[in-house]
Parts: C-alpha cells; sequence; structure tokens
C-alpha cells in the first residue's frame, strides 16, 4: 500500500532543497548545541557538576534532520556543533566533539534509513522499535562509554564508572525518542493536523506532572514510587490513545524539559541533590514514559488510518460499481440500443408492405444490422472481462486486447512475451488484465503516448513481470508523492498489486514517458499425485 506523510518543502534532489536544508540542519543544530551547552554550564551553579548535561536535544534532532535531508547534510551538521563550540570552549576541543555527535546521528540516520528506504515515513510501531531500540538504544551504547570515559571529570561522582555510562545513554536515548519525532511531526500534516481534545490533553499534563512530584517525594523519603509510576502511565497512555500522535510527542518532550529543569533547580540545594540510584531510576522511568506513549499513540494513529484508508476504498469501490454501471448503460444505448431499435422498426415497416419481400434487399440487410448488433455487444462484453481470461493464457490475451486497443485508438502497441510464463490463477488474470487496461489508458489519455511497449516475462526469482513503457510526457513523481491523495487509477493499480502480494513500481520523468512494473511472485507447482501400486 503506497505510503505519505514527509513532505518537505522542498524536495531534496533539487538544488534549491539541498540549500535549503543545509541551512535548516546548520541553524538546528547550532541552537540546539548553544542551548545544550548553556543550560549544562548554567546547571553548575551549585558549585558541582549536574547530571544536566546529558540533556542534549542535539542528538535527536541531528537525526531528524538527516532523515528528511539526507546524509549529504553531515557537514552542516558538524560546522553547527563547530560554530556553537566556538562561543563557549577553546579551538582545540571544537573537532573532537563535533565529530562524534555528527557520526552518531549519521549511524543512526544510515540504519533507519537502510530499514526505511522509501522517502515517506509515517508514525507506526515498527518505525518506533527501530527509532527506540536501533538508533536510539544500540547506537548510543559505544559513544556512552566513550564520552563517559572522556569527560567523566565534569560528570558527578558515581560508585561505577557503569552507573555513569548508563546514565549518559539513558540521556542520549530518551534524546532520540523525544526529540526525532519532534522534527519529523514538522514534516507531516496528517500527523500535526490532529489537535483532538485540547482541554482534556492539559488534563492528562496536570496528571502526569502530579505522578512525577508523588513519585519525586516518595523516592527522597525512601518510600515506594509507585502510585505515582502508575498516575504518570496512565495519563501517558490516555494522552496517546485520546489525544493523538502530535500531543503524545509534546508530551514526551515537555517531560523531557522538565526533568532536564529539575536536575538545574536542584544543583544549589545540598539537600536535594539525588544519589545516582535514584537518578538511574528517574531516567529509566522517563525513558519507559516516553516510549510508552510513542507506542500508543503511534499504535493508534495508524488505527485510525486504516480505518480512514477502508472508508476510502469502501467508497472508492461504491463509486467504481456506479461509475461502470453509467458508462455500460451509456454505450449499450448509444450502440446496441440504437441499432436494435432501428431494425425494429424497419421490421415493423416491412410487416405493414403489401408487395411481396425480397430476400436480398429487404431481409439481408437486417441480418448485417444483427451482426453488427451483436459484435458491438460482444465488444461491450469483452470491455467488462474477456472470455480468453478463463480458456487462454495470458499471452494471449494480452496480444489480443493490445491489437484492439492499438486500432480503437490510433497507436502502437508492442507486446514482448517469453516463451516459457508460470501459469496464473484466474484472479491474477483479472487482476493483471486490468492493470493493463489502466496503465495502457494512462499512456494515451494522460501522457499524449503515440507507442508504448508490453513485455511479459519471469525474473530471476521466477517472478512473473508485467511491463509498461510508454514515450508519452509522464509526470514529476515528487509531485505524487507530495499529493494528499494519488491519483485514483495509480492507487487502484497499487491495491490490485498488494491483493496479488506483489509489487508496483512507477518510474517516470517529465518528457521521457512513464514506466510502470509489476512484479508477483511465482506460485509452486501443484503437487503430483501419488501413484499406487495394487
Amino acid at each position: 500500500m503506497p505510503n505519505r506523510g514527509l513532505r518537505p518543502s522542498l524536495p531534496p534532489s533539487t538544488p534549491g532543497g539541498i540549500l535549503c536544508g543545509f541551512l535548516v540542519s546548520l541553524a538546528v543544530t547550532f541552537a540546539c548545541v548553544w542551548l545544550s551547552i548553556y543550560v549544562s554550564r548554567n546547571a553548575f551553579t551549585g558549585g558541582g557538576p549536574s547530571w544536566a548535561i546529558v540533556f542534549w536535544p542535539e542528538t535527536g534532532c541531528s537525526i531528524a534532520l538527516l532523515l528528511i535531508y539526507g546524509l549529504r547534510q553531515c557537514p552542516a551538521i558538524y560546522l553547527g556543533h563547530v560554530l556553537a563550540l566556538i562561543c563557549f570552549y577553546p579551538l582545540s576541543l571544537h573537532p573532537a566533539i563535533g565529530i562524534e555527535s555528527t557520526i552518531h546521528a549519521m549511524l543512526s540516520a544510515w540504519i533507519i534509513r537502510r530499514i526505511f528506504p522509501g522517502w515517506t515515513i509515517l508514525p507506526n510501531v515498527r518505525f518506533d522499535i527501530v527509532l527506540v531500540g536501533l538508533a536510539g538504544a544500540l547506537v548510543s551504547l559505544p559513544f556512552a562509554l566513550f564520552n563517559c570515559w572522556k569527560w567523566g571529570a565534569v560528570l558527578p561522582a558515581t560508585d561505577h564508572f557503569w552507573q555513569k555510562v548508563l546514565i549518559w545513554w539513558l540521556g542520549e536515548t530518551t534524546s532520540v525518542v523525544a526529540f526525532t519525532p519532534l522534527i519529523l511531526m514538522l514534516f507531516m500534516p496528517e500527523v500535526r493536523s490532529e489537535r483532538r481534545r485540547p482541554l482534556e490533553y492539559l488534563l492528562y499534563i496536570a496528571i502526569l506532572l502530579t505522578g512525577a512530584c508523588l513519585a519525586c517525594i516518595s523516592t527522597r523519603q525512601g518510600e515506594t514510587p509507585a502510585p505515582g509510576a502508575l498516575l504518570m502511565v496512565t495519563a501517558c497512555v490516555l494522552i496517546g490513545l485520546r489525544n493523538g500522535t502530535a500531543a503524545g510527542v509534546i508530551s514526551n518532550c515537555l517531560f523531557y524539559v522538565i526533568i532536564g529543569l529539575a536536575y538545574i533547580l536542584c544543583a544549589p540545594i545540598e539537600d536535594a541533590v539525588l544519589t545516582t540510584n535514584q537518578v538511574i531510576f528517574g531516567h529509566c522511568l522517563l525513558l519507559n514514559l516516553m516510549v510508552t506513549t510513542l507506542l500508543v499513540a503511534s499504535g493508534n494513529f495508524s488505527h485510525r488510518r486504516a480505518e480512514r484508508e477502508l472508508r476510502g476504498v469502501s467508497t472508492r469501490v461504491l463509486n467504481a460499481q456506479e461509475a461502470e454501471r453509467r458508462r455500460l448503460s451509456r454505450d449499450l444505448h448509444d450502440s446496441v440500443c440504437q441499432t436494435m431499435q432501428a431494425i425494429v422498426l424497419q421490421m415493423k415497416l416491412l410487416g405493414h408492405t403489401s408487395a411481396p419481400l425480397d430476400f436480398e434487399k429487404h431481409i439481408q440487410p437486417r441480418i448485417t444490422d444483427l451482426d453488427k448488433a451483436v459484435a458491438e455487444l460482444r465488444q461491450n462484453i469483452d470491455g467488462l472481462r474477456p472470455e480468453l481470461l478463463d480458456r487462454s493464457n495470458f499471452a494471449d490475451v494480452v496480444r489480443e486486447y493490445a491489437t484492439a486497443f492499438a486500432r480503437r485508438h490510433h497507436v502502437e502497441v508492442t507486446v514482448y512475451a517469453c516463451d516459457e510464463l508460470p501459469t496464473l490463477p484466474v484472479p491474477n488474470r483479472e487482476h493483471l488484465f486490468r492493470v493493463l487496461q489502466e496503465s495502457l489508458a494512462n499512456a494515451v489519455n494522460h501522457g499524449g503516448a503515440r507507442h508504448v511497449q508490453v513485455s511479459l516475462h519471469r525474473d530471476a526469482a521466477s517472478a512473473f513481470v508485467l511491463s509498461v513503457r510508454d514515450n508519452g510526457c509522464g509526470f514529476d513523481e515528487t509531485s505524487r508523492q507530495r499529493a494528499s491523495r494519488p491519483r485514483y487509477g495509480l492507487r487502484t493499480m497499487q491495491e490490485r498489486a498488494f491483493l496479488m502480494g506483489g509489487e508496483l513500481a512507477i518510474e517516470s520523468t517529465p518528457g521521457a514517458g512513464t514506466h510502470i512494473t509489476l512484479k508477483i511472485p511465482a506460485l509452486p507447482p501443484p503437487p503430483m499425485p501419488e501413484l499406487r501400486h495394487a
């Protein structure tokens, strides 16, 4: 099924898009790093290091920027680090930190794009699992080890080195979970439009903050923080279910910022300094709440989107049925009915004639008209469903239809079919035939093609491949992806490919024609009956 959702304001492949991506990546990275360093430096007002230093939103923001504008923006990410670091630290310190953070973001974005190679990303549970598990947890771990080894002196003292690593790692992972979806959401109009129940959302935020206060107080007093944690989890789940993905993402970022500010406010107060175990517990609880909110919101978003898609499919099916009925009634009325009505009138006139009838003069023309009416009726029936689909191989059906189509539209249609094509079941033949009809009609009606090449063959994996290539005007694939709804004909072909378990690829360039390829998996041969000996 087609995906849509991630739609940048400028296509990244154009020079203007690349320049826009460079400037946006540079500005966002500079702002995030500068703000993070500024907050971290102010966190030392209590006279000692603070865990607020691990709350850097830059990691999640950089990953999102590379996902949107491509890995070509890695120099902009690095340059943004360097420019921000110049404002606070000596020049000798800049290259190392900038390179580490850039490699971190680049590796995470590369892993996500390897799993999701398409340009479109929408909130779904699979993407969230990849984001949290691979780009967040897995990639962040070696960088947490290196940074704690290199910058351990500016971190609060702990009993064990692994405690510093664990806290830093949790901070990096929560940054990815909080800010990567936030930046991606800016390029998802379908997600941003989910503004549901704002007053109810404020109530859940109040419940979330109340639970956080209860958990913090219970932890400080040595009591179990379970009631506060339960209250927070309940609020997060309700936000994801009731208020949509956008509210869940904003809640994660808000909670992330609140925890970072709490470390800063607690730094000057000696009695408010948290122990290492309390910090670890707080970070684990924070990450758990963020992941829970994100998964619930994404799953609910996918469910609602699937319902909308289902309603859309049902509507399109009903509209297609009514349109087909109108077309059939119009064709029958304009062709067969007119011919039959003329024959009936002529036969009535002959019935009132007293002179003897001559077969060649009076009967034979009526027989010719009846043959014409039958031919027109058969043409309409073949347009609905060719009889050859049941009793002939598919290559012959394609050749016959291509010949009739070329004669009817005065174009050249060439069919190439290999000798050993797999035997296809009747439902797959029907879907393939409809895809062929739609492809040829689009090539002539929309593309203005004068030559169409149809190819039927098997690929290396023995899959059946239908290929339709034309020399028409083509279209811009970027505009097709940016549209709120794909074109009806293309969407119908994609749905038919999905029903057959196949893949539909559409390649088109303005002025260079369109190439449509439908690949369906080959079916295993039926088992041979066993021979039993008497």
